[in-house]
């Protein structure tokens, strides 16, 4: 799962285009790519396929870890400012700068809204084509030489929202100790996190909890949705590619400094006029001094398997390549 790449945050369920019945055909100049041709077999999950930015939460001891169901349920949700962005929200509220009880409030508000996934699906083919360009040789004469070139074709390019296969719920939230946390043999929980937190004086801090999808092997269902789009006869390249919005809860600190250093205007100008090279470093070692020592994620559950998400769903994804579409659907669950 790709967690660094952003989908549009609203995604629309139009309706299916109805199926061609054109045989797919590849262009002349196109073969299809040797490691896709032999339409590979979908391979077993494996620890090792996690994606880089995954958080194992099973190594952190069991009573570190927060379930939803040991919760108490807030009668009030946190009234903390916020700015929405689609990888989800930041606050600078002072309400959550020094409190730990509003901090954890606006925790578990916003632990209230599920991640969106969706994946993305482009079929293409190289197409090679010739340009001719004159060129003046020594002694003043011309000739043409030809200049060979290539250049990526879409045939569709269509999403799949499958926002309907994450739990409502978040499952469980644990704090990631750093390697300096486990030596030391010291047991974090999120509760110490928004304590440490906020009994920082620091003028630039930072926490960040960050929500991540659990329980489906996304390269291999990579796999299977290629094998898919092949067994219509389709042979050009394809890309599959999962992309999560709304995956991130973070605060920082309500300073002027925080405020400032944060500014879109305020970056943009120091990299035009190179400033960057000078405040870059010094705002990155403070912003790291201000952060919590540990990493927050938020577990959430597949509401279903992959393989009932491909029963239900390999229709929309064969007639949508099919159609060449370049629309955005909704993925189905009965």
């Amino acid at each position: 799962m790709a967690q660094n790449t952003v989908a549009p945050s609203g995604f629309v369920g139009d309706k299916l285009p109805s199926a061609s019945t054109q045989a797919w055909t590849s262009d002349e100049n196109m073969s299809a790519p040797n490691d896709e041709k032999n339409f590979p077999a979908p391979s077993a999950p494996d620890i090792g396929e996690l994606p880089p930015n995954y958080f194992d939460i099973s190594i952190v001891p069991n009573n570190a870890v927060l379930h939803y169901n040991e919760v108490t349920p807030y009668t009030e949700a946190s009234k903390a400012v916020v700015e929405r962005k689609q990888e989800g929200v930041l606050s600078f509220d002072p309400i959550i700068d020094r409190n730990p009880d509003q901090l954890w409030l606006y925790f578990m508000t916003y632990l209230n809204e599920k991640p969106a996934l969706g994946v993305n699906i482009h079929g293409y083919r190289i197409e090679h084509y010739t340009t001719y360009e004159q060129q003046r040789s020594a002694d003043g004469s011309y000739h043409t030489r030809p200049v060979h070139h290539t250049r990526q074709v879409t045939d569709f390019n269509f999403t799949l929202d499958l926002s309907a296969y994450v739990t409502q719920q978040w499952w469980r939230v644990a704090v990631i100790p750093s390697k300096k946390t486990m030596q030391s043999g010291e047991m974090i929980s999120l509760r110490d996190a928004v304590e440490q937190y906020t009994r920082s004086e620091k003028n630039i801090k930072e926490i960040i909890c960050q929500k991540q999808l659990v329980g489906w092997n996304f390269h291999e269902l990579q796999d299977r949705i290629k094998v898919l789009i092949y067994s219509t006869g389709y042979r050009n390249h394809i890309n599959v590619t999962f992309t999560v919005n709304n995956n991130r809860i973070a605060a920082r600190s309500s300073s002027k400094m925080s405020r400032f250093s944060n500014s879109t205007v305020v970056r943009v100008l120091c990299v035009i006029s190179c400033l960057f090279l000078i405040f870059g470093p010094i705002y990155l070692c403070l912003r790291s001094a201000g952060s919590t020592r540990d990493r927050i994620v938020a577990d959430y559950s597949m509401a279903a398997p992959v393989d009932t998400f491909l029963h239900f769903n390999a229709g929309i994804i064969a007639n949508a390549a099919m159609g060449r579409s370049r629309e955005l659907y909704s993925a189905y669950l009965a």
